[in-house]
């Protein structure tokens, strides 16, 4: 995994976080929002898994395990 990579919407593609090591931040921030473990993506707030990796697809985690039916964000390369 790359060290620093970039987390784009899947609509505008326009970049909305970026990841450094196993953390996701807003562009504009320097607090961390996320944690990613493994293919999951965790909130620094809630400490519940908002986010599903697939490959460089990222789909939105809406509860009981289901998940959204198109990618919301995706990862540059």
């Amino acid at each position: 995994m790359a060290a620093e990579r970039y987390l784009y919407d899947s609509k505008s593609h326009k970049a909305v976080m970026y990841q450094a090591g196993e953390h996701l931040f807003s562009l504009s921030g320097s607090k961390a929002q996320h944690w990613i473990s493994g293919d999951y993506i965790f909130s620094m707030e809630t400490q519940a898994i908002s986010f599903w990796i697939l490959g460089n697809d990222v789909y939105g985690h809406v509860g009981n395990g289901e998940l959204t039916r198109e990618p919301i964000y995706y990862f540059d390369g």
